[in-house]
């Protein structure tokens, strides 16, 4: 059979199991194989549950020596044996004790009666009533048995336990299942009657109900359960929150165990202020090679849809949906791979991930990238090709240039004294017309092209605390471009030269053909210092980097993958100045920089500074866009980095941009967190100069202002079985609040309870007008039987529009 990977999603579920047999001093009793641990044995709550004992030896149970032990025994040839006070039977871990017992030697039915213990390392059973069985059949009966799971919280009680058919077959009436520890059972499932056939996947469960205490909450006339670690067909867990723009939203999932490689989630949605969405996840893995997922979620009518709603006003009725297809395929040892990442709602509906969240997709600057990549892999060589387009999630976006496709060919060879790098591309870039929004009016520029840079690194120096790097480079870059009369306004201003007045874009081939020197080096230096036991390092490593690359005029080229990158410590030694190959800027620079490392006595790293900068023998004249000034700096900003663990609890980490020629910081950012048990809490700051960026507009209307932005996370112990967490972010600048969260989780032994509020500014691609929404989730989870409710089983300190980061890069520290 086919081996299935996919994570496993049970049905709403008992996970009881019993031991196999239960017998007196003869029995042969089965394997028991235990259900998982919960994961909370550590917990002091659970210092009752036995530990799993395991053969000393790998012989069979069965074929170990049995030890009998009784205070009095009769016994007649061919008749009754009868033991009598405290007898004590053992067999290998197995251990069997009673007050009486007694065995027929012809029928072999055997009798126990009064404080019966069983114990075969993996399930412990009591009783105080009587034990029947047959050495023959195996047919086991107890009355009113408590059992106790090893290794795990799982325990509870039947009236009447009945074991057939070699112990295969298991029935029990009167059953109860918990996991709380004794006096503490906040929760309990009882049911009527339970049958477990070993063999098969799932028990069965009759007239069940769930007890809070003393009082039943819910009942089930049939519920199925796992024994053992697989999947069945069946209902999953509700979940359920509130909130501002969707009102009660309730989800029920439905789990289709198809094949052993094929599933599907099933899943209604009901919003009381949107509607009904179906929501369908199909997994299927044919073989390892290939796997893959389809996701399809649709709501036929939006409440909220109307023509006068102006969030939803590309619609032209309230039908909305989205569609997703994930598939990753390996052939010929994972040499030749294939991957598709395809994401789509429906035209026009800019507003569907504000509004329903979905986990899929791609998205990135308000557009869902849409990818079909294929390539084939080599040690020294790999070629690669990728398709990619994107639907836009805002009516005011220029449509981005597509790949339709692009093919990289990259070949490296190592030699003795140099390294050899070829890089290749051709690419197609295009447009989808067909989507572009009503204020797009006209054509956008397209092209193909072709780029090769071989690459030749030739090490200077390379010795242990010094090296010398020098690398040679030669850039071709052809483009066949076109360029439409009816050019967008868009394009047609920023394309247009600041002193001419006259449009840039040129129709036809463009040739482009660039060298690029670098020579690179640095020093490592190192002390001991009296920190850390005597036994602490610090290191001093000045490095620096020259580069040049002659000026060439690149107006007449269309910006189709390349953007300004973000100045940091690490990007003053790149080669580059632009992401992407539309722009090469020139460049006669110099750059240094001066890093100091601090570790610790273990070899740690506890501190970390780093400041650079870079100065230009010759400003650079090459411009993203012909409209933009070009730069008259001598010197770029001066980069900070900084990370530092100051103690075992306290992390600190500070990153900065400074502008010596204006004498203005541009960006920074820092954060200051102190971790300790259960204890976690951070402050954090960060401030952009000019920050009109596309990840600013939930919180800046304006969209022209400077980021000023300051957080608070937080997670702390308030009991021993409370806990409470939250966030706070606020743009100082504009004076408004952006996200804020508060939640408390109450974790007994056997359950927990989580309840969360928080209100941010919901985004809208529309109005670029954020909404205060407010959203209250709840959840209830009963351990080792399942959670009703929203969200996981462990609280976060992510909110919903900024995530937790640890910013603290640190060598041994992770």
């Amino acid at each position: 059979m086919t081996k299935w990977t996919l994570g496993y999603r049970y049905p709403i579920a008992l996970t009881i199991s019993l031991a196999p047999a239960l017998t007196s001093m003869m029995v042969q009793a089965a394997p028991f194989e235990a259900p998982p641990a919960t994961g909370i044995l550590d917990s002091l709550c659970y210092d009752y549950v036995p530990k799993i004992e395991k053969p000393a030896s790998d012989q069979d149970a069965n074929a170990q020596p049995v030890e009998v032990d009784a205070n009095r025994l009769e016994a007649k040839q061919g008749g009754t044996a009868v033991y009598e006070g405290d007898v004590k039977v053992r067999q290998g871990v197995r251990k069997f004790d009673s007050d009486y017992a007694q065995l027929d030697q012809k029928s072999r039915d055997v009798i126990a009666i009064g404080n019966i213990y069983y114990n075969d390392g993996q399930v412990t059973v009591t009783s105080d009533k009587t034990l029947k069985s047959n050495l023959d059949t195996k047919n086991s009966e107890l009355e009113e048995g408590k059992y106790q799971v090893h290794g795990s919280p799982v325990r509870g009680f039947a009236k009447r336990v009945v074991m057939t058919n070699n112990n295969q077959n298991i029935t029990m009436e009167g059953a109860q299942y918990t996991t709380c520890p004794p006096g503490q059972e906040v929760w309990t499932l009882k049911a009527g009657s339970i049958d477990i056939d070993q063999k098969e996947v799932f028990g069965e469960a009759w007239n069940a109900s769930l007890w809070l205490y003393d009082y039943p909450v819910f009942y089930f006339p049939y519920i199925n359960f796992p024994i053992k670690d697989e999947r069945k067909t069946g209902l999953l867990y509700p979940g359920y929150k509130q909130s501002s723009s969707n009102g009660m939203d309730i989800t029920q999932p439905f789990y289709w165990n198809i094949a052993p490689n094929y599933d599907a989630t099933i899943t209604s949605r009901f919003m009381d202020k949107r509607g009904l969405m179906e929501q369908v996840e199909f997994r299927y893995m044919p073989d390892p090679a290939h796997t893959g997922t389809l996701y399809f979620e649709n709501l036929a009518d939006d409440k909220q849809y109307s023509p006068s709603n102006p969030s939803l006003a590309g619609l032209s009725d309230g039908h909305r949906y989205l569609m997703n297809v994930r598939h990753g395929s390996a052939l010929m040892d994972g040499s030749l791979r294939f991957g598709i990442d395809y994401t789509q709602v429906r035209d026009k509906d800019y507003n569907y991930f504000n509004d329903f969240s979905p986990q899929v997709g791609t998205q990135v600057d308000s557009q869902l990238q849409q990818s079909f990549t294929a390539g084939y892999y080599q040690p020294n060589w790999n070629l690669t090709s990728e398709v990619r387009r994107y639907q836009i999630l805002s009516p005011y976006a220029l449509l981005p240039h597509e790949m339709l496709p692009r093919i990289d060919y990259n070949y490296y060879q190592q030699g003795k004294w140099f390294d050899l790098a070829w890089n290749s591309e051709l690419t197609k870039f295009g447009y989808d017309s067909s989507s572009a929004a009503t204020l797009q009016a006209g054509e956008r520029y397209t092209a193909t092209r072709l780029h090769l840079a071989p690459t030749l690194t030739v090490p200077l120096v390379d010795v242990p605390g010094y090296y010398l790097t020098s690398q040679y480079k030669l850039m071709f870059t052809s483009y066949n471009q076109e360029v439409p009369d009816n050019l967008v306004s868009q394009d047609r201003s920023r394309f247009t030269d600041a002193d001419s007045k006259q449009l840039t874009l040129k129709e036809g081939t463009i040739t482009r053909t660039l060298p690029s020197f670098r020579l690179k080096g640095g020093v490592n230096f190192d002390r001991p210092l009296d920190w850390y036991d005597g036994k602490g390092t610090q290191t001093l490593e000045p490095e620096f980097q020259y580069l040049y690359i002659p000026y060439k005029n690149q107006d007449e080229i269309g910006i189709y993958d390349s953007t300004t990158t973000r100045q940091d410590y690490y990007s003053l030694f790149s080669d580059r100045r632009f992401a992407g190959l539309d722009r090469i800027s020139d460049a006669n620079r110099v750059t240094v920089g001066l890093t100091s490392r601090v570790y610790d006595n273990v070899g740690d790293e506890r501190l970390r500074l780093a400041v650079a900068q870079a100065f230009e023998m010759t400003p650079p004249k090459v411009r993203l866009y012909p409209s933009n000034p070009e730069s008259t700096n001598a010197r770029s900003l001066l980069s900070f980095e900084g990370d530092a663990r100051i103690t075992n609890e306290w992390f600190a980490h500070a990153g900065t941009q400074y502008d010596t020629s204006e004498g203005e910081f541009t960006a920074g950012n820092g954060a200051v967190e102190y971790r300790t048990g259960k204890l976690t809490t951070q402050v954090n700051y960060r401030y952009i100069k000019d920050g009109n960026l596309d990840y600013r507009y939930p919180t800046n209307t304006a969209l022209a202002e400077d980021l000023s932005q300051a957080g608070l996370v937080m997670m702390a112990p308030i009991a021993d079985q409370w806990q409470m967490y939250g966030g706070y972010y606020r743009d100082i600048k504009q004076d408004v609040n952006i996200d804020r969260k508060i939640g408390v989780k109450y974790d007994s032994c056997c359950w927990s309870i989580n309840m969360s509020l928080e209100w941010h500014n919901q985004p809208d691609n529309v109005t670029l007008k954020p909404t205060s929404e407010k959203v209250i989730g709840l959840q209830f989870e009963m351990k080792g039987l399942g959670s009703v409710g929203t969200g996981g089983r462990s609280v976060t300190l992510d909110t919903e529009l900024l995530p937790y980061v640890r910013p603290f890069n640190l060598k041994g520290q992770q």
